[in-house]
């Protein structure tokens, strides 16, 4: 019997969590070749080659992006005529809701997405068509995105009716027996698999095994590190020390609860699909929740063998997968300091900080930071709050010693009354604080406290939506934000969030220039007027508007070139924290000397407001002359019924008004005669 092949499809290019599937990958190439590829143009051709694959394993959710509709149309076609195709390992991490239905339709199937959790499955002990069930476990647990409306006889595994959800969290609750985790089904003359887990739990190996048609009796034990050590801390006995690691502590992170949002006390109108949309996005928060923690361990890992430009790039990674939460945050800081890049070092204190204001450690690493930066002044004040935190510590007495020591030898002068100088005007260096922090993350203001609700990135079709290519329109969608679109992605206007809005929690985009009292298009305005459905606590409820209102009226007097623009993505929390700093940050200045007036400065901070800028993240940076030129397009566009005024002139003489019909169509024949 000749040897089976594989061919492995990732497509996304996932490659930091290959590792976590590696298990499954030396045991397909025990028992037969295995070929990877990234690109779709590849893995069409070898299908259609006269030496096909017998099998394919798609490891991601690419075959569910509209982007690859091509080729799972082909993958269908493969099965049809024997072939073998299973979906697993990270795929069911990034299947989003809504891409379902397409995607399980194009197979023929009407399965659709259901459960996400964790709970005991059992295998089918009445066998599955057309696949070999001997070897695999009679029972596990299995964290899984289920599938819903999968017939008895295709669910490998499922729960019964004993089963119960597993959480350290939550408590125990019954489960939809009728989903399963795992299912397989006959496609033509082959059969599609579709594999949950998230986790890529050992007995999940063979479940795949077995789909893809390989001996399961091969597979070996799972010797991957499934509980690696606690991430590191480094205590004041490794300030002290330098760079000396002898004194690295492993200790696990206490888990520290941010706020959840404040639900209005009053039902509202569409509550209930408030609460559908919220449970769609929690299993997507979840799903990427644990895969940003799987890249954060292993960032860990990298970080204690001294590799520290690769932990880094995996805790910004993971930061991005899921959102910059403090734990990652912290971790970025500890290897930016290994690496002396003190100014990044402190940039990733400094959002742990604005998440979770009590983190001791991240006020620890900041002054490590602003000290080696020379910012003794910074330093100093992030070390009174150490003692503030821990005030018997004797390390961090000793060290704000030290510190004093070195600013006095390096200004050559005492510097105690400049330190007296600073606690006086402690209050006025505490607001210009706080407008720095405005335009880090644009949080949402829990009362009477500086912390802050993060979102994590939908992965919805509307989220993602920023209208169709061919229209080459960036005007938001007025349907979308007020009655409702009907058109999906084939709609010519933008359905995503932007700058000039904030998404609520029924996924329209509200209007920024509403919400502060600044919009003048009123009931025409393309983006919703209403804030029932935004979050209770947010600043926009705020007497001062969280000081956006002021902020906006002195950039327009102050910055004529789309000055919202650079303050709309902190407002509503999409900026990139990467970004935002250095973009931001003459802003800033600029602000609060207009409103507080000159600030006291010590000598040693008069030079040492560099501008930061992420080697490992430029690839934006070309976006920003276009950001910040966007607002005068939306002008436009909104006057001209969608339409900039060049596209106007251009259809105009044609003897062609907005209003048509066949407008847009016209203008893109128009341009594809030109072009």
């Amino acid at each position: 019997m000749s040897r089976h092949s594989i061919l492995v499809l990732s497509l996304y290019e996932e490659d930091y969590m290959y590792a976590t599937f590696e298990h499954l990958m030396s045991s397909m190439r025990a028992v037969a070749t295995v070929k990877l590829v990234t690109s779709a143009k590849e893995a069409k051709s070898i299908l259609l080659s006269d030496t096909p694959p017998t099998a394919v394993l798609s490891i991601d959710a690419a075959p569910t992006d509209a982007k690859y509709v091509a080729l799972n149309y082909q993958l269908v076609r493969f099965a049809k005529a024997g072939g073998t195709v299973v979906f697993g390992c990270n795929f069911s991490n990034h299947f989003a809701f809504g891409s379902d239905g397409p995607f399980f339709r194009a197979w023929g199937l009407t399965w659709n997405l259901g459960e996400y959790h964790r709970t005991t499955v059992y295998l089918n002990k009445n066998g599955v068509p057309g696949m070999a069930l001997a070897g695999l476990e009679p029972s596990y647990s299995v964290k899984a995105l289920n599938l819903a409306k999968v017939p008895t006889n295709l669910a490998v595994y499922s729960p019964s009716s004993s089963s119960r959800t597993q959480s350290h969290v939550f408590p125990p609750t019954s489960v939809d027996t009728s989903q399963a985790p795992f299912a397989y089904t006959a496609i033509g003359a082959g059969f599609m698999g579709y594999a949950g887990d998230v986790n890529a739990e050992a007995p999940t190996t063979k479940v795949i095994m077995a789909m893809l048609h390989l001996s399961v009796d091969q597979v070996g034990p799972d010797r991957r590190n499934r509980n690696p050590p606690s991430r590191p801390m480094f205590g004041p006995g490794w300030f002290n020390g330098g760079t000396d690691t002898s004194s690295v502590q492993y200790i696990p992170e206490p888990v520290r609860v941010i706020p959840s949002r404040v639900t209005p006390t009053t039902p509202r109108p569409r509550e209930a699909e408030v609460e559908a949309r919220a449970a769609r996005r929690k299993i997507v928060d979840q799903r990427k929740r644990e895969a940003a923690d799987e890249v954060k361990e292993k960032g860990n890992d990298l970080f204690k063998v001294g590799n520290y430009d690769e932990a880094v790039k995996l805790y910004k990674q993971a930061s991005k997968i899921y959102k910059p939460l403090p734990a990652y945050m912290l971790n970025l800081a500890a290897a930016y300091i290994k690496l002396e890049r003190w100014s990044e070092a402190e940039i990733a204190a400094d959002d742990a900080i604005l998440v979770d204001p009590t983190l001791l450690k991240a006020y620890f690493r900041r002054a490590r930071a602003r000290k080696c930066d020379g910012k003794y002044v910074g330093a100093i004040r992030d070390i009174k709050q150490c003692l503030k935190m821990s005030p018997n510590c004797a390390d961090f007495k000793t060290e704000l010693a030290a510190t004093r020591r070195e600013r006095d030898a390096k200004n050559g002068f005492d510097g105690d009354k400049y330190e007296a100088e600073d606690e006086k005007n402690e209050d006025s260096e505490d607001r210009r604080y706080k407008a720095s922090l405005m335009f880090g993350l644009g949080r949402e203001f829990i009362p009477e406290s500086t912390l802050h609700v993060l979102d994590c990135p939908s992965d919805s079709e509307d989220y993602e939506h920023q209208g169709r290519k061919d229209r080459q329109v960036k005007s938001p969608c007025r349907n979308y934000n007020h009655e409702g679109c009907q058109l999906g992605k084939g709609c010519r206007y933008k359905h995503a969030p932007d700058g000039r809005s904030v998404r609520d929690e029924l996924g329209r985009n509200v209007c920024l220039h509403f919400l502060i009292n600044r919009c003048k298009s009123g009931d025409e305005c393309s983006y919703a007027h209403e804030k029932l459905y935004l979050p209770s606590n947010g600043w926009w409820n705020d007497e001062n508007l969280g000081g956006w209102q002021e902020l906006y009226d002195f950039v327009n007097q102050e910055l004529a070139d789309g000055g919202f623009d650079r303050i709309g993505s902190a407002m509503n929390g999409t900026a990139d924290i990467w970004r935002i700093r250095t973009n931001l940050d003459l802003l800033v200045k600029d602000w609060t000397r207009a409103t507080e007036g000159s600030l006291y400065q010590s000598p040693d901070e008069h030079n040492n407001d560099e501008e930061d800028d992420d080697d490992d993240d430029d690839n934006n940076d070309s976006e920003d002359g276009e950001d910040w030129s966007h607002e005068k397009e939306m002008e436009e566009r909104e006057r001209n019924m969608g339409f900039s005024d060049l596209e106007l002139n251009e259809l105009l003489s044609h003897g062609l008004k907005p209003w048509d019909d066949d407008a847009w169509d016209v203008l893109h024949a128009i341009r594809n005669d030109h072009a």
